[in-house]
């Protein structure tokens, strides 16, 4: 079979040469099309997003995202070390869960995160079945705790994070109990935010001037509850630099007509929750700072997002959650890639931030 004569580099062929063009064009189009069509093809996980450097608000990482490690590095979790917070006659002795940055990441004195869980409980679902010893201690953990003990130390803070649940016989969820009825109730878990800042500042080489409280849901209730100036400060108990609150249920706090805040609060929540209306908390933010027209108080709704919005895990409905003040029975959970960017771009800039 005869071989065509291979076409001169420089050929002048106008025929040929329009050939070509033809062809580059033709590819160029092909792989761009199918570029978009791969970024845009629903059902795939999100594109793991880069680590930042600490304390950079726009690579803020969204938690649960997988993590690329570093050329050189490897992306192992951080370890946590289980610990025992002392118990007094009200309050049993309960496990936390506690976090340091990598040796080497920081030589100062360490600021801390006190990390409040939500009613769904600390623990996954298959570690409050088990109770067998041993093992990585960060592997009890749900996935979203987990994730953000890692995107905080990799910030140079501390993490603690206790488990309100499991010393008290709920290790998995008091989410089903109606929010009057429940007796793990806002004093329970004030109790546990106390004792946990008191382990804390007993610690080796912690900031005691710098602790951030934080927390999700019934955690984030907690954190208000802690903050609430109108309630008496134990003695000997650090006081909270800075407070967190992920979508709380702001209603208790607005009927407490003397709430006010000891410290500053950054309070995110989504504009769609119909688990914990962001509404009463825009009532709050408006009482609070009627009464302290100096407060620190910033309150940050993200459009369309619901209960949850800073995870992964699709939009569903939940009929498991007593319907309150609901007219419909049920709740809608789950993330909102957008609202989580964004949200832990802001919480990246309020940490960083000399003056919330």
């Amino acid at each position: 079979m005869a071989t065509a004569p291979a076409t001169p580099p420089c050929s002048t062929d106008p025929a040929r040469a329009a050939s070509r063009l033809l062809r580059a064009a033709v590819a160029l189009a092909l792989g761009t099309w199918l570029a978009g069509a791969a970024a845009h093809t629903p059902d795939l996980p999100a594109p793991a997003l880069t680590q930042p450097a600490p304390l950079t608000p726009a690579g803020a990482l969204a938690p649960n995202a997988v993590t690329r490690p570093t050329p050189g590095s490897a992306a192992a979790p951080v370890p946590a070390q289980r610990v025992q917070l002392r118990g007094d006659a009200t309050t049993p002795a309960l496990t936390a869960y506690w976090f340091l940055p990598r040796e080497g990441a920081t030589a100062r004195a360490l600021p801390v995160v006190v990390a409040l869980h939500g009613c769904g409980g600390l623990l996954s679902a298959r570690a409050a079945r088990e109770t067998t010893p041993g093992g990585e201690a960060s592997a009890m953990l749900q996935q979203r705790y987990r994730e953000y003990a890692q995107w905080l130390t990799e910030r140079g803070y501390a993490v603690l994070m206790p488990d309100s649940f499991s010393a008290r016989g709920r290790p998995q969820a008091i989410c089903t109990e109606p929010n009057d009825t429940r007796g793990i109730d806002d004093r329970t878990r004030r109790a546990d935010a106390l004792a946990a800042l008191r382990w804390v500042a007993d610690q080796p080489g912690i900031d005691t001037a710098r602790i951030v409280l934080l927390g999700w849901s019934n955690g984030a209730q907690a954190v208000l509850a802690t903050v609430d100036a109108s309630r008496p400060w134990p003695a000997g108990t650090p006081q909270v630099e800075r407070a967190v609150a992920f979508y709380p249920g702001c209603k208790r706090a607005v009927q407490q007509h003397s709430f006010r805040l000891r410290a500053p609060m950054l309070l995110m929540i989504g504009g769609a929750d119909d688990w914990t209306p962001a509404t009463r908390c825009a009532m709050l933010q408006s009482a609070v700072l009627a009464r302290q027209p100096g407060a620190r108080f910033r309150l940050e709704i993200y459009p369309g997002a619901y209960h949850g919005f800073d995870g992964t895990s699709e939009l569903h409905m939940r009929r498991d959650v007593p319907a309150a003040a609901r007219k419909v029975q049920g709740v809608t959970v789950g993330g909102d890639a957008v609202a989580r960017v964004a949200a832990l771009a802001q919480l990246d800039s309020w940490l960083a931030s000399p003056d919330p």
